[in-house]
């Protein structure tokens, strides 16, 4: 069985025997072509087998790779640049080798503590203007295992912009069941804090179901929205609030969306609440004023000119990535969240800094 961050270590050391033993016998006979690809041949095999011993896919998968890149790869550069190559292109691909240790560095320690505040603005239809600006705070995915200063500070930074309303797009725990019955007085802690004169709503992800997430926001405040529709004044606006399970697809959820759209009238604002961003496809009409969503953390690894490499998400990549979009004449805002996938997945982000966002409804 594969067991932990210890299988992890000892497939990345094998690599590295593998890797550095080909460059230490290709590069002074110049065939590196022949002894990468059969180090390739050979890394193949033992993947297969990682998978045969229940290597996850794609996170386990992509801890693996993302192990072979920023620390086997460079250790094979070092070595290359150590025997001296004679061939310009094997000097050239040593050394960029080696630059991608301080991306790898970057991305696993540092990126993953950042956290931005998003901005955002909304324009409403003329008929629901009020007196002031609507402004709408949104936390996504979590993810902890443990409550620890960076979910605190995302608390803190979003209180400390006082928004009318709050609305939380799931992912609250990652961990086992043991883990989470100690977590629970810190999570309820840290949710409590939340306050805002129209109130706290959330939905539940992928991480928990509506069970556990009931027993996350018990006595928090957090009013929790399992395909239903909240009603609420705030100043001398009225607006529905629609929250849908993450299963976007079932029936209930359906017709939860075709609720919020139903209705006549023009004056109230209409919010869609929901865990994945792929929801966004059930709107058939233009009445919802504007869909929230998190789930995809922004890919993660986001690269230049390239976007995310990954989004577990159905919407189109730019959108995927984050931020205020249109997708079929319909607004959405995809929060990148707060947290990292756990689990076998590796913990990096990289060009997809942590937020907690403000969005202002005009």
């Amino acid at each position: 069985m594969f067991v932990g961050n210890l299988a992890f270590v000892v497939s990345a050391a094998v690599d590295v025997v593998v890797l550095c033993g080909a460059v230490v016998w290709g590069v002074p006979r110049g065939r590196v072509g022949v002894a990468l690809a059969v180090a390739a041949g050979v890394l193949a095999a033992k993947g297969l087998v990682l998978l045969r011993l229940g290597l996850d896919v794609p996170f386990g998968v992509m801890h693996v790779a993302w192990l072979d890149l920023v620390v086997v790869v460079p250790l094979a550069g070092l070595v290359a640049l150590a025997l001296r190559p004679g061939a310009a292109p094997v000097r050239a691909g040593a050394l960029a080798a080696c630059c991608l240790a301080p991306v790898g560095v970057y991305a696993s320690f540092v990126e993953p503590e950042r956290l931005v505040l998003e901005r955002a603005e909304v324009p409403l239809a003329p008929e629901r203007a009020g007196e002031r600006p609507l402004r709408v705070g949104v936390i996504a995915d979590l993810q902890c295992e443990e409550v620890g200063q960076h979910e605190r500070e995302a608390v803190q930074r979003l209180m400390e912009e006082r928004p009318d309303l709050i609305l939380l797009a799931g992912d609250y725990h990652q961990g086992s069941a043991a883990k989470l019955a100690e977590q629970l007085p810190a999570l309820r802690e840290l949710l409590g804090r939340l306050d805002a004169p129209g109130g706290v709503y959330a939905v539940h992800g992928d991480t928990e179901d509506a069970d556990k997430a009931r027993r996350v926001m018990a006595g928090t405040g957090v009013r929790l929205l399992v395909d239903q529709i909240a009603h609420v004044r705030v100043g001398d606006r009225r607006l529905a609030i629609g929250g849908i399970e993450r299963s976007y697809w079932n029936g209930a959820a359906r017709a939860t969306v075709a609720a919020l759209e139903r209705p006549r009238g023009r004056a109230d604002v209409r919010l869609l609440l929901t865990h994945r961003p792929d929801a966004v496809e059930l709107l058939s009409g233009a009445r919802v004023d504007l869909t929230v969503a998190g789930h995809t953390h922004g890919g993660q690894l986001q690269l230049p000119l390239v976007g995310p490499l990954t989004t577990a998400s159905g919407v189109p990549d730019d959108v995927a990535a984050g931020g205020l979009h249109e997708v079929a004449g319909h607004r959405i805002y995809v929060s990148r969240g707060v947290g990292v996938e756990r689990g076998q997945a590796p913990r990096v982000r990289l060009g997809a800094v942590p937020e907690v966002s403000l969005i202002t409804l005009r």
